[in-house]
C-alpha cells in the first residue's frame, strides 16, 4: 500500500478501514480461477474464445467456457472444443479439484497429457480427441474412479494402455484409436467391455478386443494373427519401422497456428511486406552492387541493375518462406529468377555473404544453382536458375493436368537424389530444414530440383524473429525436431518420407479430407494399413500406377517417417532402394485401383 494512500485512510474510521481491506481482498480472483489463468498462459493462440478471461474478476465462473457450482462457486465444467486453442495443456488444471467435465477436443494441443489430471478425483468426462497430443498415457487417470466418458482418439500418443484404465467401472464410453499405442490391451477390468472399434488404428495393439494375439502372451488374448504389411522390403525388422508411424507429431497441430502468426504476421510483412508492391527501383538504387558465382551470370553488373530497376508486383511468380520471388528476363532471353530478402542489420550483412558464397559453389543436376545476388542496402537480391515447370506443390494441386505414375517416380527420384546430394557430396554438408512439395521445383521435362536449401539455417542465424520451428512447414516436420527445434539429417528424412506421401496420394499433408477426419495424411495412412487398404493411398487420377513399385515405394516412406531417428534410413540408402526396387518394377504388373 502507498504512503499517499495510507495518508489518506488514517482520518477514516478504524470500521472503513476494515471494509475496504475486506473489499480489495474480496476482488482477488478465487484459487480455480488462478488454475484457469495459468492454463490460458499456456495457450499461444485461439479463435479468440479466451480474450474474456480477465484476471480481475473475483471468479471465473462468468468466463466463457467456464461453469461454476451456483453455491461453492468452484468450477466443475471446462468446455472448449473447436476453439482452435494451439498449446500444451497447463498441469495446473489438476487444481481444479472438483472438475466433472474436461472437453478440448479437436483443438490443436500439443505436448502431453498431465498427470496432474489424476487429482481431479471427480471428473466424469475426459474429452480430449482430435487433437496433437504425444507421449504415454499417465497411468494416473486410473485416479479417476468417477470417470464415465474418456476419449482420447486422433492424437499422437504412443506406449502402452495404462493397465490402471482396468480400474474405472464407472466407464460407459472408452474410445484412444488413431494413435500409436503398443502393447497388450489390458485383460483385468473394465476394459474387456470394449470393441475394437475403441483401439482401431494402433498398429502396435494386441488383445482380445481387437482379435489381435499378443506374441509370447500365455493368456491367448485372441486368434486371428495381423496381416503382414509391406513384407517385401522387411519393414518390420525394427522396433518401429514395422509401423506405418507416418505422424505429423505431437506438436504439428499447435505450429501450424505459432508459424502461421509468426511467419504471416511479422516474417512475411518485413520480408516481401509493404515495399512488395512497388518497383525495385529503391532497392538498388541506393548503390548496389553485384556477386557473380563462377562466371554464372555472363552480363555486366550495370546491364542486370538496370533490369532490376524494372521489376515490380507485375513480375512476382511466388511468395514463400523466404522472400518473394520475381521474374527476371533478361535481354538475350535468358530468364532467371530473384528472390529478395529484406536485410536486418550489419551483423546479418556479413554473415549472409559468407554463407551465400558456400551456397553458390554447390552444383548438382538436381538442386536449383544459385547463380550470384544483388547487395542493396536495404535488401539481398539472390538470382537462381528459373524453372518454367513451376513447383511439384502447384503441380500436385493446383493444375488440371494430372502427373501420371512414372513422372511422379521421376520427381521423386529427382529429389531424392538432390537431397542425398546435399547431406553426403556437397562441403560443407547441407541439412535443408524445409522438405515439402513448394521447395521442389521443375524444369520443362518434369525433372527435380531441390530450392531453398541452406536459407533456413541461414536466416534462423541472423537476429530476427525466425527460429528453427518457423523455418519447417506443418506437417512435414518430424516428431523430435518439432519438440527441440534441433535438425539433423534424420528431420530432411522424415519430411522427405511425408513429401513421398504427397506425391502417391495427390493432396497435402493437411488435406480437408484429413482434418475432417481429425487426421493428417499420414494418420489416415495409418489407418488405411490397419484395415490392409494401403493402396488406396494413391490418387485415384494418377494414371499407369504399377503393383511392385507402389508397394517398394510405401516401404520407403514408412521407414523414412519411423518416430525413431535412428530408425530412418540415410539418403544414400532411399537412393539406393528407389534405384533397385521402386524405378525397376516388373513391366507387366499394373495396378488397377478398382481391384481388391
Amino acid at each position: 500500500m502507498s504512503t499517499f494512500l495510507i495518508r489518506c485512510l488514517v482520518p477514516l474510521p478504524f470500521y472503513l478501514l476494515l471494509l475496504y481491506i475486506l473489499m480489495n481482498q474480496s476482488k482477488a480472483l478465487s484459487p480455480d480461477g488462478e488454475a484457469l489463468l495459468s492454463f490460458r498462459n499456456s495457450i499461444v493462440s485461439s479463435d479468440g474464445v479466451l480474450r474474456q478471461w480477465r484476471p480481475e474478476d473475483p471468479d471465473p465462473c462468468g468466463w466463457k467456457g467456464v461453469t461454476c457450482d451456483l453455491e461453492t462457486k468452484r468450477v466443475i465444467y471446462l468446455n472448449l472444443p473447436h476453439h482452435k486453442l494451439s498449446g500444451s495443456i497447463s498441469p495446473d488444471i489438476g487444481k481444479l479439484e472438483l472438475l466433472k467435465l474436461l472437453a478440448l477436443q479437436n483443438n490443436n494441443f500439443y505436448g502431453t497429457i498431465p498427470s496432474e489430471l489424476g487429482n481431479c478425483t471427480e471428473l466424469q468426462a475426459l474429452y480430449l480427441q482430435g487433437n496433437y497430443l504425444s507421449g504415454l498415457i499417465p497411468s494416473e487417470l486410473g485416479s479417476l474412479l468417477e470417470l464415465k466418458d474418456l476419449d482420447i482418439s486422433s492424437n499422437s500418443l504412443s506406449g502402452y494402455i495404462p493397465p490402471s484404465l482396468g480400474k474405472l467401472d464407472k466407464l460407459s464410453t472408452f474410445n484412444v484409436s488413431t494413435n500409436f499405442l503398443v502393447g497388450p490391451i489390458p485383460s483385468d477390468g473394465v476394459l474387456t467391455n470394449f470393441s475394437g472399434n475403441s483401439f482401431v488404428g494402433n498398429r502396435g495393439l494386441c488383445g482380445k478386443q481387437i482379435n489381435i494375439t499378443c506374441k509370447d502372451d500365455s493368456g491367448g488374448a485372441g486368434t486371428k494373427s495381423q496381416p503382414p504389411i509391406l513384407d517385401q522390403n522387411q519393414v518390420g525388422k525394427k522396433k518401429y519401422s514395422g509401423r506405418l508411424l507416418i505422424s505429423a507429431s505431437a506438436t504439428v497441430g499447435a505450429l501450424l497456428l505459432v508459424a502461421l502468426m509468426c511467419f504471416w504476421g511479422c516474417f512475411l510483412y518485413k520480408k516481401c511486406g509493404k515495399n512488395d508492391g512497388r518497383s525495385l527501383a529503391m532497392d538498388v538504387s541506393g548503390g548496389a552492387s553485384i556477386v557473380m558465382f563462377h562466371g554464372d551470370l555472363p552480363y555486366s553488373s550495370k546491364d542486370i541493375i538496370k533490369k532490376l530497376e524494372t521489376l515490380n508486383e507485375e513480375h512476382i511468380i511466388g511468395s514463400g518462406g523466404f522472400g518473394t520471388v520475381y521474374k527476371l528476363a533478361m535481354d538475350d532471353g535468358n530468364v532467371f529468377a530473384l528472390k529478395r530478402i529484406v536485410k536486418m542489420n550489419e551483423c546479418f550483412d556479413r554473415f549472409f555473404e559468407r554463407e551465400l558464397e558456400i551456397l553458390g559453389s554447390i552444383k548438382h543436376r538436381y538442386l536449383v544453382n544459385l547463380r550470384g545476388y544483388c547487395n542493396s542496402p536495404t535488401s539481398k537480391l539472390l538470382i537462381y536458375d528459373y524453372l518454367p515447370g513451376g513447383s511439384l506443390d502447384e503441380a500436385l494441386h493446383e493444375r488440371s493436368e494430372q502427373l501420371d505414375w512414372d513422372a511422379r517416380l521421376n520427381i521423386i527420384m529427382g529429389a531424392a537424389k538432390g537431397l542425398a546430394y546435399l547431406h553426403h557430396d556437397c562441403s560443407p554438408r547441407i541439412i535443408h530444414r524445409d522438405i515439402k512439395s513448394s521447395n521442389i521445383l521443375l524444369d520443362g521435362n518434369l525433372e527435380a530440383r531441390v530450392s531453398d536449401f541452406g536459407l533456413a539455417k541461414l536466416l534462423e542465424d541472423e537476429e530476427s524473429h525466425i527460429t528453427t520451428i518457423v523455418a519447417g512447414t506443418f506437417g512435414y516436420l518430424a516428431p523430435e525436431y518439432m519438440q527441440s527445434g534441433r535438425a539433423t539429417e534424420k528431420t530432411d528424412i522424415y519430411s522427405f518420407g511425408v513429401l513421398m506421401l504427397e506425391v502417391l496420394a495427390g493432396k497435402r499433408p493437411t488435406d480437408a479430407s484429413f482434418i475432417e477426419k481429425g487426421l493428417n495424411i499420414v494418420g489416415w495412412l495409418n489407418f488405411l494399413v490397419t484395415e490392409n487398404r494401403q493402396r488406396e493411398i494413391v490418387d485415384p487420377q494418377c494414371e499407369g500406377v504399377q503393383s511392385e513399385s507402389l508397394d517398394a515405394l510405401l516401404s520407403v516412406a514408412i521407414q523414412c517417417v519411423s518416430p525413431g531417428p535412428e530408425d530412418r534410413p540415410t539418403m544414400h540408402r532411399v537412393v539406393q532402394i528407389l534405384e533397385s526396387e521402386v524405378m525397376t518394377p516388373c513391366p507387366s504388373d499394373f495396378y488397377d485401383s478398382n481391384s481388391d
